[in-house]
Parts: structure tokens; C-alpha cells; sequence
């Protein structure tokens, strides 16, 4: 019964590891690497990854890219995103596509709320955004 006993409560943990692993990480305790969902932006659901050199890239609606670079000792993030497709199509391109914009924006909440400005081609960013994090 012991061993029974033992086999069953080694599979409920090994199961709770499983279970706990699937969801992505909370932004405020990501590591290089993992992902984080955030919702509610004018980009639609936006997922983002840290990497390396203090980038986060990410994706989002309408085959979306997004790579800024920051840090969080001054969590100003600066880049650009691009699209598949878009409003207003620019006259040169950026990462193999004509839509495209610069972005800058401020990680908040511990990294849980993003909250800046995005524009399109080469314009200053002036269209207001805010994401949060999904809990997921």
C-alpha cells in the first residue's frame, strides 16, 4: 500500500509541474525567453518574449512583429513594429514589408501594463496605446 500510496502522490506532483509549466509567465517574473500575453491594445492580443541585449520582440494581429529595446532599471522600451498589412502603406520598407512604424512605450505594474505611443513609417509615434497582461 505504501508504494501505491508513494506512486500516487509522485504522479499528482509530477502532474501539477505539468499543469503549472503550461501557462505562460507572469511579466513580473519572466525570465529571457518566455512569453507573456498581454490584451486590449490597438494591436489586438499582443505576445511578447524577452531576449537578449535587453529585446523584446513579439506578435500580433494581422501577422504583427513587434522588437523594441529598454530595460527595466528605465523600462522605456523603443522600436518598431510591422504588419502584413495595415492603413497606410509606407514607401520603404522595414523587415520585408511596407508596413511598418516606429513605438516607443513604458513597462508598468511590474511589467504587467504597457502603455505608450506608435506611428506609421517614419512618422514621430502620436497614436496612444495601453496593453495589460492577461493572467495567462
Amino acid at each position: 500500500m505504501r508504494s501505491s500510496t508513494a506512486a500516487r502522490v509522485g504522479f499528482a506532483v509530477a502532474l501539477v509541474a505539468v499543469s503549472v509549466s503550461a501557462f505562460a509567465t507572469d511579466p513580473a517574473t519572466r525570465h529571457k525567453g518566455q512569453s507573456a500575453t498581454f490584451v486590449g491594445s490597438s494591436f489586438g492580443q499582443l505576445v511578447t518574449v524577452l531576449g537578449d541585449d535587453d529585446t523584446v520582440t513579439g506578435t500580433f494581429d494581422n501577422g504583427g512583429k513587434l522588437k523594441v529595446k529598454g530595460n527595466m532599471d528605465n523600462p522605456t522600451y523603443v522600436g518598431f513594429w510591422t504588419a502584413d498589412t495595415a492603413p497606410t502603406e509606407c514607401d520603404t520598407q522595414k523587415d520585408g514589408t511596407s508596413y511598418w512604424g516606429k513605438i516607443k512605450f513604458e513597462m508598468s505594474d511590474a511589467g504587467r501594463t504597457y502603455t505608450g505611443v506608435w506611428g506609421y513609417c517614419d512618422e514621430d509615434p502620436a497614436h496612444q496605446f495601453q496593453a495589460k497582461w492577461d493572467g495567462n
